[in-house]
């Protein structure tokens, strides 16, 4: 097989030049997608904790400790101790962070529909089916939903 026919070597130059391409997008507002991800998880759900976002967003607890010392250390996360339990820390948007958040979002879905815009609605569906279809049967794991409230 040759390398440019190969499913995952094509995957992977989509994720890569998408996610490039999102985050010039996204770059006037001193955030990258991580950091985009994680904020719309907590404006989503306040009060999530480092190990569940890790989870969410399919990144290394590492990661979401940086990115959040990153965001709190612009005022756009604040973190404070679980009332029921102590160990473990929960992340909230500040109000400049909600802010950031609704005008990243804004940012990062035009630059997603200057992407995906290349597709009609019917193959975007198509698309979105078949990868659903690859994570779940092909490789046996749980597809994780972006939005939980769509």
């Amino acid at each position: 097989m040759e390398l440019t026919d190969n499913i995952l070597w094509l995957l992977k130059q989509a994720f890569h030049f998408t996610l490039r391409t999102v985050n010039e997008g996204i770059s006037e507002h001193g955030v990258t997608t991580a950091q985009i991800g994680l904020m719309r998880q907590l404006a989503n759900e306040p009060g999530l904790s480092g190990a569940e976002l890790s989870r969410r967003l399919l990144i290394t607890p590492q990661g979401v400790q940086m990115a959040l010392t990153a965001l709190e250390r612009r005022g756009l996360v604040e973190r404070k101790p679980d009332p029921q339990h102590g160990r473990i820390i929960q992340a909230y948007l500040t109000d400049e962070g909600r802010k950031v958040t609704s005008a990243v979002v804004t940012d990062a879905i035009a630059a997603h529909e200057k992407v995906f815009g290349v597709l009609t609605a019917e193959e975007q569906r198509t698309l979105h089916d078949l990868l659903s279809r690859v994570v779940e049967q092909g490789t046996g794991h749980d597809l994780f939903v972006d939005q939980p409230d769509s």
